[in-house]
């Protein structure tokens, strides 16, 4: 399967999640799959993390974060900006990554 198939597959998989069991069940379909792409696939870590931010399950969600720092992930530039990072922010390993980046605090 191709990359864009699996893609869509990923994503009619997710939407039947979401039709059954509403966001929260989405979000948790999402992170299987994506965990279970990544097995045979290349997935940048940090696009991953922020389906577990979004779980709330933040140690998940700093251990793909911190994975894709040691791969200079460039998805990690939209730390700082991005709205799905938000439930991280206030997590003393946040700070010290983004301090790692070098980015401004």
């Amino acid at each position: 399967m191709d990359n864009e198939a699996e893609d869509l597959a990923l994503f009619k998989a997710v939407s039947q999640e979401y039709a059954k069991s509403g966001y929260r069940g989405a979000l948790k379909r999402l992170a299987t799959l994506q965990e279970e792409q990544a097995k045979r696939i290349y997935v940048d870590p940090a696009w991953i993390a922020p389906t577990f931010a979004l779980l709330g399950e933040k140690d998940h969600a700093f251990s793909l974060l911190e994975k894709a720092y040691a791969e200079k992930s460039g998805f990690l530039s939209i730390i700082k900006s991005a709205p799905l990072f938000d439930s991280l922010r206030s997590d003393p390993r946040y700070a010290d990554l983004v301090k790692r980046m070098g980015l401004p605090p």
